[in-house]
């Protein structure tokens, strides 16, 4: 994917419920986006609003998973990786967060609101 800058980009990645990212991808098509662009703002956003994190935890025991990604910045990735770590949360609960409050916004990526 061609960035505006020369950083050399590198893939986050992480499982969620297989019908959260049908919906994801379907909303992104949609509104003609693309699901990586989407993502790197969302945790852009995520970080700029000191990466808060909500008490509603991802039960995926009994829901079929499914790997979404998206190719960021590597720094962008490293920031997002080291405050995970710092919150204690994995990356794959954090993606599902973003992606499902997204949709629930309908799709709407101006400005981070949590739930």
């Amino acid at each position: 994917m061609a960035k505006k800058d020369s950083e050399e980009t590198v893939v986050v990645k992480g499982a969620i419920p297989k019908t959260l990212k049908l919906r994801f991808k379907v909303v992104c098509v949609q509104k003609e986006l693309e699901m990586s662009e989407v993502l790197e703002d969302l945790i852009r956003q995520w970080i700029q609003a000191d990466a808060p994190i909500t008490e509603s935890s991802m039960d995926m025991s009994n829901q079929d998973p499914e790997d979404v990604k998206a190719y960021v910045p590597k720094s962008l990735k490293l920031q997002f990786k080291m405050l995970c770590t710092q919150k204690r949360v994995t990356i794959r609960s954090v993606l599902y967060m973003l992606i499902k409050q997204w949709i629930e916004r309908g799709g709407s990526t101006c400005g981070y609101l949590p739930l």
